[in-house]
């Protein structure tokens, strides 16, 4: 019966072979296999180039869109910050109103994005107040400028601010060394500071939009056609190889069949994986395991909050993952021109493997001076700093190079025990290293500027110390770490004695210096885990932390003493000595509310200033008259 199939079913298929004809050969089931392939891939191809130009193109043009918009909106809410920052000040009286815009019209004027894009300003009217390339617009009335289209923008934008605050406008400006009279369209965001009345924005070249996109386009396309042409070439030349494989196999099982061979020869008749298609799919999952372990790196550390955290794991892949034993990651100072190790934490100078000096000159470090990796596997005695030079221990250093500058450097050491690697394992082990490191770079260089930033809003820029706004996101942590140690918290609320006499005589300079000094006397004074806090004008708080009861008191007076003590020098003239007044309030012994204890502390401060100055007051109950604070 099964013979009888057989028989049967061969004789079917070669009369189908015999006679399937032009009819025949259009069902695409008839088709060879070396022609099946490239004519499905024909189809893939086909649809992927209906997709790029009917939706991948048109989503890329939207993305870049997209994507200007939100980078511009987020660089004018930094210059935003900027005109919110020379308020603060005016406000504290640091700057008066002039001074305070002055400042900041200079500031912004020199703060430049992307290279050459910058800010510009008018004011309600609209008058223009600022635009770096446009000079001669300066204190100009803008609302009869009209645009290539006959538009009034300047009125429209007013409109727009004046309903939303902010928001896109499109703008129309002269070209620089264009044709006279001839524009360019802008896309401009701008956004409304009411305590000024000034109206910040910036723009968006559409021309240059314009012409990126038009790059991508071409890019797209180029690579479209370049990618269908690849995929049928491939397509056929795999077709053919996989036909030639069959041929062999189908012409082996011939013989077996026919008896010219036997089945021992045929059971040796297979298609294996260990040819060169096997190798290239082996080595692309590596790739893409690769890949996978980057892109999941990249996401975790995108999540971490601190470069600290980042630096941890970079070290954990780098000493557990990769096998590179001890690597050490410094950090790179530009501004100071040092350097120190960022990780690990417990790393102590004795245990340097390069010279000390590098820590205080960062350009004696060749990696960081040059810009690229230093190894002493390829050439030995490569840097000078090294240490280990007559040794038996080699090193590489890898710069953490990013926008053309040096943000750190990290050293692997190999010493004997390393050595029974071969220099093609370690090459490898450090290429993957490499591969971590720039992944990083762009994360740790956000997160250090983020740092950056979020510090200089916590600073008083004159005196150095914490500002009331650090004061005002910290609280709440002291208060629950005071409460979880079971300690109290010192609350001195001081005041220069007739500071203002200080400035009438001498003038604001010197009354700056004196608020200076003063603060060098307090942080001097205090004890490390203690802050200082300038809280406006010459009042200053200070947070005892962990504290008795009967301690506070001691501590205050020592410190009204140190700046009885001090001496404060004037051009000119004799040195000045000035007094200080001090409340005194301990949480949460008076009151289990922090910014409440403060108050109490105000209270004495001012039953200090009533009893004559120069004094410590403790607060008491019987100091408070009111309900609410």
């Amino acid at each position: 019966m099964t013979d009888t199939c057989n028989k049967k079913g061969m004789i079917t298929f070669r009369q189908k072979q015999e006679n399937r004809g032009i009819m025949g050969f259009l069902l695409i089931h008839n088709w060879p296999i070396k022609v099946k392939i490239p004519f499905i891939s024909f189809l893939g191809v086909s649809l992927i180039l209906i997709v790029t130009f009917l939706w991948f193109l048109p989503f890329i043009e939207s993305r870049v869109m997209e994507g200007e918009e939100k980078s511009t909106i987020q660089t004018v809410d930094v210059a935003y910050g900027v005109l919110e920052h020379f308020n603060h000040l005016e406000l504290t009286g640091f700057y008066n109103s002039q001074q305070a815009k002055e400042q900041a019209r200079l500031a912004i004027n020199r703060l430049r994005y992307r290279d050459s894009e910058f800010f510009w300003i008018i004011d309600e009217t609209p008058k223009m107040v600022l635009h770096p390339k446009y000079t001669d617009l300066f204190g100009k009335d803008l609302s009869g400028i009209t645009d290539a289209n006959g538009m009034f923008p300047f009125r429209e934008l007013l409109l727009l601010v004046k309903e939303k605050e902010k928001g896109f406008i499109e703008l129309y400006w002269p070209k620089i060394a264009a044709t006279k009279g001839e524009q360019s369209r802008k896309i401009s965001y701008v956004k409304q500071y009411k305590p000024w009345g000034w109206i910040i924005g910036s723009e968006i070249d559409m021309d240059e939009v314009e012409r990126v996109v038009s790059g991508l386009r071409l890019i797209t396309i180029a690579m479209a056609g370049f990618f269908a042409v690849v995929t049928m070439l491939v397509a056929f030349i795999i077709g053919r190889s996989i036909a030639t494989r069959l041929v062999k196999v189908i012409a082996g099982l011939k013989e077996v069949a026919q008896g010219r061979g036997s089945s021992d020869q045929a059971q040796c008749i297979a298609i294996t994986s260990t040819d060169e298609i096997g190798t290239l799919s082996f080595e692309f999952n590596a790739l893409m395991d690769s890949i996978s372990d980057l892109s999941s790196f990249r996401k975790v550390i995108e999540e971490d909050e601190t470069c600290n955290e980042v630096y941890s794991r970079l070290w954990d892949v780098f000493a557990e993952g990769l096998g590179l034993k001890s690597p050490v990651i410094y950090e790179v100072d530009e501004a100071h021109n040092v350097m120190s190790v960022a990780y690990p934490l417990n790393f102590h100078e004795e245990e340097l493997h390069c010279s000390p000096d590098i820590l205080d000159h960062c350009g004696m470090c060749k990696a960081k001076r040059t810009g690229h990796p230093i190894s002493s596997l390829s050439f030995h005695k490569v840097c000078k700093q090294f240490l280990h030079i007559d040794e038996a221990i080699e090193h590489v250093c890898i710069p953490m190079s990013i926008g053309g500058g040096i943000i750190g450097v990290v050293q692997f050491i190999f010493n004997e025990q390393n050595k029974k690697f071969d220099r093609e394992k370690i090459a490898i082990k450090i290429d993957k290293a490499s591969q971590f490191i720039k992944e990083a770079l762009p994360v740790v260089e956000s997160k250090r500027l983020t740092a950056t930033l979020r510090a200089s809003t916590l600073v008083d820029p004159m005196t150095g110390l914490q500002n009331r706004r650090f004061l005002q996101e910290c609280a709440n942590n002291l208060c629950s770490g005071s409460k979880r140690r079971g300690k109290q918290i010192g609350l001195l609320m001081c005041d220069l004695d007739f500071f203002k006499q200080v400035n009438d005589t001498y003038g604001h300079d010197v009354g700056d210096e004196v608020l200076k000094k003063t603060a060098d006397v307090l942080k001097e004074t205090v004890r490390q885990s203690d802050l200082v806090v300038r809280f406006g004008g010459e009042e200053f708080i200070i947070i005892l932390v962990d504290v008795e009861s009967d301690e506070v008191m001691g501590l205050a007076e020592k410190l009204r003493k140190q700046v009885e003590a001090a001496e404060f020098p004037v051009a000119g003239h004799p040195p000045i000595k000035k007094t200080i007044s001090i409340g005194i309030s301990i949480y949460p012994e008076d009151e289990d509310g922090f910014w409440k204890t403060l108050k109490y502390a105000d209270v004495a401060l001012y039953k200090a200033k009533e009893g004559g100055r120069n004094q410590s007051v403790r607060f008491t109950k019987d100091m408070w008259e009111g309900q609410e604070y």
